[in-house]
Parts: structure tokens; C-alpha cells; sequence
């Protein structure tokens, strides 16, 4: 979601309220994972917000509203500049709300464009998502619907988790969970998440922190090639690619990927988790060490002449070696004398 001027909330569209509990609605912004999306003022403290009015199927007195209060209690609790904060799980009228961060910037789906980004700019997003990942599972969460229009970069350049841990409740995350059974009858909308859907959501399996890792590792090759690794026509023969088919390494389809890129790529996207990073931490770890080589090889390409050439050294080391040790002998012959 893009920021933009506060409307007049006299211009609001008739369909929009005016008022979500304490929050001045100004805008709807469309429809989302959670239902209807819009940007509000909280009265209370002062911020623009976001609020997602839940589906009624999720009623406030049924089971799942009980656990969607429960694992909004918990979000509200996890804080990371790479995470959109959740403030409250609310009710009104008999229907629940959620209250989140608002995030000004563009969806990465839009900034990729189809187009591969600089290198050196798709590892700087990528490690923002792993510092992020490690935080949120950490504090024992998983996002399950990780995809680039799951993340924001902000004005600052800076990549932002959106619905992280809430993915039992979105209609992506029931797609993922899903697309095994549903294999041979999955619609055509449902590419845009099965693209980045791990080998174990799609045969139905146990999932870990592993499979965020996979939905990242798809997100990655993405930004350095505009393509996703796993295409196809249909969202059946997606699900089948990321089963079977193993993507061409990004650096034979891109100019200036580097091989540590492929390594890295290839290990996000291997099909067995055991194969995968241990950690989003760990991942972090290996991307600052290409982030480093990256701007070591930036400085190394402005630098200018030493002023010692390394052939001028090494004489007057020698020189320096030969008087220390003849300083030496000669201190060893005074002690034997």
C-alpha cells in the first residue's frame, strides 16, 4: 500500500463506515487475506493505522475467533522494524477487527515488475526478510504466506513483513494448506501464492520455520532474475514445478548474479528441509558475507594506489630482519664472552 494523502472523510464512499471503535476510518483500501482492508486515524494515540474487518466466518464466539484473539494477543507482543506491528484484535457490531502498523512504501511484487533487480539491492531485501524471519520465529511463529505481496519496501528502502503469523486466518494461507487436496481443481487466482508455496504445504506435511526459508529462497530468484523459479500456466502445473522441477541457476539468466548468490538460491530451494538453512539467522549470516564481498569489491574498484607498492616492501623488510639479527648475535656473543 502506497501512502498517500488523508482524504476527507466527508468523501468517503458510502459502503466505507466513518468509525471502527475508536478509529476514524479515512479510506478503504480494497480487500485482502483478512477481508475488507482500510486506513484509519487512531484517536487514541495519534497514528495512522491500518484496520481488516475478519470475514464473518470467524465469528468473535466461535473457535477460530477465540484463537484469532489469541494469536493476535501474542503478535502484539512481537516487535521488529521488519515486522508490521499488530496493536489489538477488536469487536464491533459482532464482528471482529484487526488493528495493524500502517506501512507506507510499495509491495515488492511492484518494485520486481517482472524485471530483476541490482544484485546487490535483492540482498539487501533478502537479508531484512531473514533478520525479520529469525525475530518472528523466535518468538515461536512462522509467516506461511511469505510472497512479495507479502512484503512492503518502505521510503527508506527498507523490507517490511505484512500479516506475519496470521496465515491460519488469510485466504492465502488456506490456499497453501490446502493445495495438495485440491490438487487438479485449484483456481486460476491462486497463482500468485502457490508460486512461492513449499514443497511440504503442497503435500500436505509438517511445516517448520524451513518452509518461510523455501517461500524466501522463491522470493529471492524472483528479484534476481524478474521471473519466479516456479511458473506455469495454471496453478496445478505450479504446485507439480515446485514438486519436481529444479529452476536454473539465476547467474545463467542474469548478468552479474554471483555464484554465492546460486549457492545460496539453491540451498532456500532445496526440495528436502534437511537441505535447507538450519535458521533464517543462519541464512543472514551467509548474506552479509556476499554483502560484504560485494562492497569490499566497490572499494577495492575506487581505491587508489597504495602509497607503497607491495615490490617496494619487501627490501625493506628484509633489511629490517637482517639488523635484528645482527642485533641478536652479537648480544649473544657479549652474554657468552
Amino acid at each position: 500500500m502506497t501512502a498517500v494523502v488523508d482524504p476527507q472523510t466527508s468523501a468517503l464512499p458510502d459502503s466505507t463506515p466513518t468509525a471502527i471503535g475508536p478509529y476514524q476510518v479515512l479510506e478503504r483500501l480494497g480487500a485482502g487475506g483478512l477481508g475488507e482492508v482500510f486506513r484509519a486515524r487512531d484517536t487514541v494515540h495519534g497514528r495512522t493505522v491500518v484496520i481488516k474487518r475478519v470475514p464473518s466466518a470467524i465469528a468473535p464466539d466461535s473457535e477460530r475467533g477465540a484463537s484469532l484473539r489469541a494469536v493476535a494477543q501474542a503478535l502484539s507482543h512481537v516487535s521488529h522494524p521488519g515486522i508490521a506491528s499488530l496493536y489489538e484484535c477488536g469487536e464491533q457490531d459482532g464482528a471482529l477487527y484487526l488493528v495493524q502498523e500502517f506501512v507506507p512504501g510499495q509491495h515488492l511484487s511492484e518494485l520486481i515488475g517482472g524485471r530483476p533487480l541490482n544484485p546487490r539491492r535483492a540482498i539487501e531485501i533478502a537479508l531484512d526478510v531473514a533478520d525479520a524471519l529469525a525475530v518472528l520465529h523466535h518468538e515461536g511463529f512462522h509467516h506461511d504466506d511469505l510472497g512479495p505481496d507479502n512484503l512492503v519496501i518502505t521510503p527508506k528502502g527498507h523490507a517490511k513483513l505484512l500479516d506475519a503469523g496470521l496465515a491460519a486466518f488469510t485466504a492465502g494461507g488456506a490456499i497453501r494448506s490446502t493445495a495438495g487436496s485440491r490438487l487438479g481443481n485449484l483456481p486460476v487466482s491462486a497463482l500468485s501464492t502457490v508460486r512461492y508455496l513449499s514443497p511440504e504445504q503442497a503435500l500436505g506435511e509438517q511445516i517448520d520455520q524451513r518452509s518461510d526459508l523455501f517461500a524466501l529462497g522463491a522470493v529471492l530468484y524472483e528479484m534476481l532474475t524478474g521471473q519466479p523459479p516456479f511458473d506455469a500456466a495454471s496453478a496445478d502445473a505450479v504446485v507439480l514445478r515446485v514438486l519436481q522441477a529444479t529452476p536454473q541457476p539465476a547467474s545463467r539468466t542474469t548478468a552479474n548474479v554471483p555464484s554465492e548468490m546460486d549457492m545460496i538460491v539453491g540451498r532456500l530451494l532445496a526440495k528436502s528441509l534437511e537441505r535447507r538453512y538450519a535458521s533464517a539467522a543462519a541464512l543472514a549470516d551467509d548474506l552479509r558475507t556476499v554483502k560484504t564481498v560485494f562492497d569490499a569489491g566497490l572499494e577495492h574498484t575506487i581505491a587508489t594506489t597504495p602509497d607503497i607498492p607491495e615490490e617496494r616492501s619487501r627490501p625493506t623488510a628484509l633489511i629490517l630482519a637482517v639488523v635484528v639479527a645482527i642485533v641478536v648475535i652479537a648480544l649473544i656473543a657479549w652474554w657468552v664472552f
